[in-house]
């Protein structure tokens, strides 16, 4: 896999890559808002996005197959970071600051974070292994055809106009966080 790649075999092996990888991105306000809007409208998993970013900085794509493969990240998102989020979310009209329940959100907020930490430790070891994924070719296409293929649909224009400033804005990202 690595003879593949467009960087170091260390971006792959290395302890918490794609996390720091998905931090640095994440944190380019174009980024996160495009990934919130795939979020809310597309049902789209932030991290898998991110995680699709990644692999295309490392020239790998994803295969056929990468549904079997991410069946179990997706129940871990499915049963833990998806209910803390939807408690979040909940708790933020009546959260006022400084109020017990501000406290309570914050928790909540720390304890998604964390899952989702572990959606993206799950998905880097599903790149390690080679679990749904192969080289990049020609024929692949871009990241933003990429990314929509993964959405599995018709696009909207919002959404469209999201997935290609996502796409973009994680192409512009080199070696963010000295990953």
């Amino acid at each position: 896999m690595t003879d593949h790649c467009t960087q170091s075999p260390f971006a792959v092996t290395a302890p918490d890559a794609l996390w720091r990888y998905a931090l640095a991105t994440y944190g380019d306000p174009a980024i996160a808002s495009a990934c919130l809007v795939l979020q809310d409208r597309a049902d789209a998993d932030v991290c898998e996005l991110l995680w699709l970013g990644w692999l295309d900085h490392l020239g790998l794509v994803t295969t056929p197959c990468v549904c079997e493969a991410l069946a179990p990240v997706r129940e871990h998102q499915t049963r833990r970071t998806y209910p803390l989020r939807a408690r979040r979310r909940a708790l933020k009209p009546h959260a006022r600051p400084g109020s017990p329940l501000a406290d309570w959100r914050e928790r909540l907020k720390h304890a998604e974070l964390a899952a989702e930490r572990e959606a993206l430790e799950q998905l880097q070891a599903l790149t390690r292994c080679g679990e749904g994924i192969r080289p990049w070719r020609s024929s692949d296409g871009d990241l933003q055809t990429r990314l929509a293929s993964h959405l599995g649909g018709h696009l909207d224009d919002t959404l469209a106009g999201a997935l290609m400033t996502l796409a973009v804005g994680l192409q512009a990202i080199r070696e963010p966080g000295g990953v």
